[in-house]
């Protein structure tokens, strides 16, 4: 896999990209049917706030969704941001042909450069052992600039398996498309760091929180709670930039109510949570979300307050197979898209905060080339102890849409697959209890939160 040192952007009001959306979607419709999609529909008027949203419907999928949905400043972001998803979709979910059939044990023992499924953030298969013999596919270590053999479960995206698989969820973390190899890297990498932030704040914000208030009654209670929320403060509508200001002003407008979290972490790479509710009477509330995270703040956070706008859309169209109702049993990898009975306002994400942030306080990394954000990104990662990040080209034959699976051994995504919690978030977990030492009771571990 042989990367570009230089991807000149296209910048604008829109995603920064290699090439306008304007190019990228009429190159795409003449594939669409190669792909599945039938039929590309603007949503946006299912709401009444007005930020454009497309479906890119797929009859025959072979996924556990057969609509795709996208959003952004414009129509046309917004819909070839639907067919860029279902493309993606539609190749990870492709037949691939092994590098190798064997155990991890003998890929090490004959020097192959091999991950370990272990070191991954997933609990293992009940039938798999590390002697199992799997298949395996070829991908590049894009830190240290090297092949290296990775499962084929791992890499694709099944809802049914040809062997016993080493883990008992397949996930779409990691899998992106774009305009090239070096775009699709970019955005994959975005989506890794933003689950692993949503992770953090999760564990720490919302979950350390509650418990707080559940063991430690009175004011030491209530003061844990507090700390635990502002870890993740509100950003000050008042300081966003122009753009996201817009955006902020259609649901407000529209009588519903929006905050905005910073949730970036160490890694310095900005990362949003916008959360919106409403309350139209005692007995019926609801909430929706969405994150956004690149190395340019101004795309992080637009691309938050345009996703939740696409998750209000999308509830309310109530076609994607995944959203489930309140209360309804399902898989733990499915909690993330279960309906809620209501919503609380008290809780971290909806509640404002005493001590909002500016965004000019949020660190932030404009740049005019796409292998400038991947280089920062894979810099930051080694930075916190992340030291692989291992791309596998996915891409359809003749499909002009790239599509990868990046694979970073390490990283947190418990809040989206509920798989498995790693040292990471342990560590986070620790060293925030460690910082409210002085309480008189310290809330449950973190295993109490699952």
């Amino acid at each position: 896999m042989k990367l570009r040192s230089s991807v000149p952007k296209i910048t604008g009001n829109g995603p920064h990209r290699e090439i306008t959306a304007e190019t990228t979607y009429a190159r795409m419709v003449p594939h669409l049917k190669r792909i599945g999609v039938t039929r590309v529909a603007d949503i946006t008027g299912l709401d009444r706030v007005g930020i454009p949203v497309y479906n890119a419907i797929s009859p025959r999928s072979f996924d556990i969704i057969s609509v795709y949905n996208g959003k952004g400043a414009t129509k046309i972001d917004a819909k070839t941001s639907a067919v860029m998803e279902a493309a993606e979709r539609f190749a990870a979910a492709l037949p691939m042909r092994p590098a190798a059939i064997a155990s991890y044990p003998e890929l090490e023992k004959s020097g192959r450069r091999v991950l370990d499924p272990r070191s991954c953030n997933f609990e293992l298969h009940h039938a798999y052992r590390i002697d199992t013999p799997i298949s395996w596919v070829e991908g590049y270590d894009l830190m240290n600039e090297c092949g290296v053999l990775v499962p084929q479960f791992l890499a694709g995206y099944y809802m049914s398996y040809h062997e016993v698989p080493c883990y008992p969820v397949s996930t779409t973390n990691g899998i992106a498309s774009g305009n090239s190899l070096e775009e699709a890297i970019c955005h994959a990498l975005c989506e890794l760091v933003e689950r692993d932030d949503w992770t953090m704040a999760d564990l720490i914000s919302n979950r350390l929180g509650k418990l707080a208030a559940e063991d430690g009654a009175g004011p030491v209670g209530a003061a844990i709670r507090a700390w635990a929320q502002e870890r993740h403060p509100s950003l000050d509508p008042a300081t966003l930039p122009p753009r996201a200001q817009f955006f902020m002003e259609k649901f407000l407008d529209a009588g519903i109510a929006i905050e905005v979290k910073n949730i970036t972490s160490a890694t310095g790479i900005p990362s949003f949570q916008a959360v919106v509710s409403e309350f139209v009477a005692e007995s019926f509330s609801r909430s929706h979300h969405g994150i956004g995270t690149h190395p340019d703040a101004e795309v992080a956070v637009v691309r938050a307050i345009s996703e939740v706008a696409q998750s209000r859309v999308v509830d309310i169209q109530a076609m994607r197979e995944d959203i489930t109702a309140a209360g309804q049993p399902v898989e733990k990898a499915l909690y993330h898209v279960r309906r809620s009975n209501r919503a609380n306002p008290d809780s971290w994400a909806i509640k404002p905060s005493a001590r909002p942030v500016r965004f000019g306080d949020v660190p932030s990394h404009p740049s005019t080339d796409v292998m400038d954000d991947v280089r920062l990104l894979l810099q930051r990662l080694r930075a916190r102890g992340l030291d692989r990040a291992i791309a596998v080209d996915l891409s359809a034959p003749g499909v002009p849409a790239t599509v990868v699976r990046v694979i970073v051994p390490g990283i947190e995504s418990w809040t989206v697959d509920r798989n498995k919690l790693g040292p990471r978030a342990a560590q986070a977990w620790n060293s925030a209890l460690a910082a409210i030492h002085s309480a008189q009771r310290a809330p449950r571990s973190p295993a109490a939160a699952q």
